[in-house]
This record gives C-alpha cells, sequence and structure tokens, in this order.
C-alpha cells in the first residue's frame, strides 16, 4: 500500500537491507534510539495492548468520542525492524492517517519510534518515546495492531501531559501505567478500533477488558514480573 501526500510528516524506515548496508544486525541498531533503562522500583512502561491478543475471527464494530488532537507533531517516526514489519507499521500508520485523523495526530506528537521486538511495551520516557512491539501483536491484524499503536500513543500522551504541567518533577508511575491509565487507553483504543473496521471479536475482546490485563501474574501490580512474562 503506497500513498504520497504533500506535506504529512516523513517516516523513517530502518530495514534489513540498510542494517546490511551497514554491517550491522537488527540488534545493534536498536542502540540507535535512545534507551534508558527505568530504576526496578519503576512500574512497567505500559503496552498498547497491554492487552493480550483476541482469539481471532473476523468481522465488525460500534464506539464513543475521541479524544482532544494535540496541536502539533514531530516531523519523523522512525521504525526500526525486518522489511515485512516496516510495511505493517507504514500500513498502519497509513490507517490511522485516513480513518482516525486524530489518533494518527497523537501518534505524531507522542511516540517518535517504533521498534520491533519480542515484547510490546511503551517507553514513553525515552528520548524519543519508543513504542517497542512484538510480532504477534504487529501482525494480529492491521486494525489491531494500528489500534495498539493508538493505545500507547495515550500512555505516552498521558505522560507527557504531566510532564508538562509539572515541569521537573518525576511523573508518578499511576499517571500513565497501572489499572486506571490502562482502563483509560482501552477506551481511546476501543474508539480508534471501531472507526478503522476492527472486526466484531476485535471490539467485542477490548470492550470486556478490565484494565488488569497488565497483571500477568495475578498479584494485582503490573510490574517487572508482568513485563517478562508477556506473550505479546
Amino acid at each position: 500500500m503506497k500513498k504520497t501526500i504533500q506535506g504529512r510528516p516523513q517516516i523513517l524506515v530502518f530495514t534489513a537491507f540498510l542494517l546490511a548496508v551497514l554491517g550491522c544486525n537488527a540488534p545493534s541498531l536498536l542502540t540507535s534510539i535512545p534507551a534508558s533503562s527505568p530504576p526496578a522500583s519503576r512500574t512497567l512502561p505500559s503496552l498498547p495492548s497491554e492487552t493480550p491478543l483476541p482469539e481471532a475471527t473476523p468481522e465488525l464494530g460500534g464506539a464513543p468520542p475521541p479524544s482532544p488532537v494535540p496541536p502539533t507533531a514531530p516531523a519523523e517516526i522512525i521504525i526500526l525492524g525486518e522489511p515485512d514489519f516496516a510495511e505493517q507499521t507504514r500500513s498502519a500508520l497509513l490507517l490511522l492517517e485516513e480513518e482516525a485523523p486524530d489518533a494518527y495526530a497523537k501518534v505524531m506528537r507522542y511516540v517518535g519510534a517504533i521498534e520491533q521486538s519480542d515484547r510490546s511495551g511503551m517507553w514513553a520516557y525515552e528520548v524519543p518515546p519508543r513504542y517497542a512491539v512484538s510480532k504477534e501483536t504487529a501482525f494480529y491484524s492491521l486494525s489491531w495492531y494500528a489500534s495498539t499503536i493508538a493505545h500507547d500513543a495515550t500512555h505516552s500522551e498521558l505522560y507527557h501531559e504531566y510532564l508538562a504541567a509539572h515541569p521537573g518533577e518525576p511523573v508518578p508511575d499511576d499517571v500513565w501505567t497501572g489499572f486506571e491509565a490502562e482502563r483509560f487507553c482501552n477506551a481511546y483504543q476501543l474508539d480508534v478500533l471501531t472507526r478503522i473496521g476492527g472486526t466484531a471479536n476485535e471490539v467485542d475482546y477490548l470492550a470486556g477488558l478490565t484494565g488488569t490485563h497488565c497483571d500477568v501474574d495475578g498479584d494485582h501490580d503490573c510490574d517487572w514480573d508482568d513485563y517478562e512474562g508477556r506473550d505479546w
């Protein structure tokens, strides 16, 4: 799927071809995005789908009103991963741009990099903010993947709005992660999913989540043990 729009933000794609030219492999290139590991006491970076994946089968649904659109956007999103991942990511961003422009604007403002990874999570405090996403999530379906990008952009939005309102202060974990933040991001994801043609199965699954899906080990919190236990 290709489309050229005059004046639209540029999306940079780092493909396996580029890696070969540079004589590098994918893991070494990932260090090109500054990464700051959070201290062990922090709750986990949030996930688009901290929503575990639905159980597959296509159809369609309906939803609530979108959240306000940020006024400006960065010039580019960096995509790090294999060529098929990069193409799927471009297609997901294009789907958002065409069917949910408010979500696309939010992603362009609050997500600076999308990286192929072995599990999904939003690293909002990095520069640029990075959405790491597993192939299981990226290739579940195009509509699901696009909705998770909108979900995680909302986690980043919560983080950066607090930072802007409280300059110089650390951002409390429960401002942008945890059960309440998950419920908030799920509601926005559900709205986006219904507008971009999510299947009935995907819509019903997401509507049934209570925000506790990030608690993989069932101990009533969302921490590094839960992150390590994710299979999406």
